[in-house]
């Protein structure tokens, strides 16, 4: 029986469906044999770095389906949590999308009876009941705060070990949004993370975030290199890559549909290897022709289409993020060279907006002072609007 489209832009690519990105995941798999429960537990913990739309939600869902899947020996509580700027704003808030996240989202294989739903409930109401009397208190991001935190994921390892978990996959996913409304967060996060195993709490830190995350990190002073033992950079991918990332959904889905070579060269050159722009453009093409073969005039004809799509789905958002003197700045970009220094932007202060507009993923610094937008997708979007 076929199966609806594979791709989908807007979501994590689903496990079954996940292809390439070997290393990491033979790395988490050992990471994760090791990290077994003991009286003092050490767990492995894990950084996955990259820039925007390199499929990092992706591997974090994998390693989920990996955990939860393939060690049958072991009893696994695991939850993903994806942070926004709004979610940032202190570090009590930071807890609460921590906590609610938790609660409202786990999975586990093991039986969840409803006396364990009422438990973690019960726990995620004293727990953000507690944060907020600690914010009230003036305790934002002071030892105070920091020791709810953990206290919170002590009690909660109690309430799983009841039941047999062995094994907890907590992950924080777009790590880099908590520095910007709270500069100390990673910091004190990885502090208490650092207490939790000498409570016997056996909890798995994975997070995710962009290439410079650890630099931005108030006086971090190298203390992330030895705390995260796994660091792994996502590339976009390599043509053999895309390749894959085209083809395994494609079979794996059952659909009756094959992508000419030239197709496949074509998506892997426009999109520079950025998976998520390779999903936006499989997703259309599988709608427009969803048996027999994907050729190069069928994705010329609906190249026009495709990339309307693209910018009314992600590059509209994108430039909804940036200020309004952003935007003006933005859209002077656009007519530039591909790279191009501060110098050629022809708007007054421009220089001083640059560093918001690389925290916020819109532009890329290269060496000695070359500046581009983060995607040729997204300078086609700009020019789009300047010419209206």
């Amino acid at each position: 029986m076929e199966e609806s489209n594979p791709f989908s832009p807007t979501f994590p690519v689903n496990p079954k469906y996940f292809a390439n990105r070997k290393d990491i995941l033979s790395s988490f798999r050992k990471s994760f044999d090791r990290s077994k429960k003991t009286e003092r537990p050490t767990p492995d913990n894990i950084a996955i770095l990259g820039d925007c739309g390199v499929g990092k939600t992706s591997v974090l869902r994998k390693f989920e389906a990996i955990a939860l899947e393939e060690f049958k020996d072991r009893k696994v509580f695991s939850a993903i949590i994806g942070f926004t700027p709004i979610s940032c704003n202190s570090f009590n808030s930071i807890f609460q999308k921590v906590v609610d996240e938790i609660s409202g989202n786990f999975v586990t294989n093991t039986p969840v009876t409803t006396e364990m739903r009422n438990e973690i409930k019960d726990w995620r109401t004293k727990s953000i009941g507690a944060g907020t009397k600690a914010e009230s208190e003036g305790a934002k991001r002071d030892e105070s705060a920091t020791r709810i935190f953990r206290d919170a994921l002590i009690e909660l390892w109690k309430i799983l070990e009841k039941r047999g978990i062995d094994t907890g996959l907590l992950m924080l996913d777009d790590a880099h949004y908590l520095i910007i409304g709270c500069p100390d967060a990673l910091s004190e996060i990885r502090t208490l993370f650092q207490e939790l195993p000498k409570n016997g709490c056996n909890f798995i830190l994975c997070i995710t975030g962009r290439g410079d995350i650890f630099s931005d990190v108030k006086g971090h002073n190298g203390i992330f290199a030895t705390f995260f033992n796994i660091k792994y950079t996502l590339n976009p991918f390599k043509l053999n890559e895309v390749r894959d990332a085209l083809l395994t959904p494609l079979k794996m889905s059952g659909l009756d549909l094959t992508v000419n070579e030239s197709v496949i060269e074509k998506i892997h050159d426009l999109t520079m290897g950025c998976p998520v722009f390779i999903n936006f453009i499989m997703r259309e093409l599988v709608c427009l022709k969803e048996k027999g073969r994907i050729t190069l005039g069928d994705f010329e004809k609906n190249y026009r289409t495709i990339i309307t799509s693209m910018g009314a789905e992600r590059f509209q958002s994108d430039f909804s993020i940036a200020s309004s003197k952003e935007r003006e700045i933005l859209l002077a970009m656009s007519k530039l060279s591909d790279r191009f220094s501060p110098s050629d932007i022809s708007i007054k202060d421009a220089r001083s907006h640059l560093r918001f507009l690389i925290k916020k993923g819109l532009i890329v610094k290269h060496e000695r002072g070359k500046y581009s937008l983060y995607h040729p997708f997204f300078k086609e979007y700009l020019r789009s609007l300047g010419d209206k």
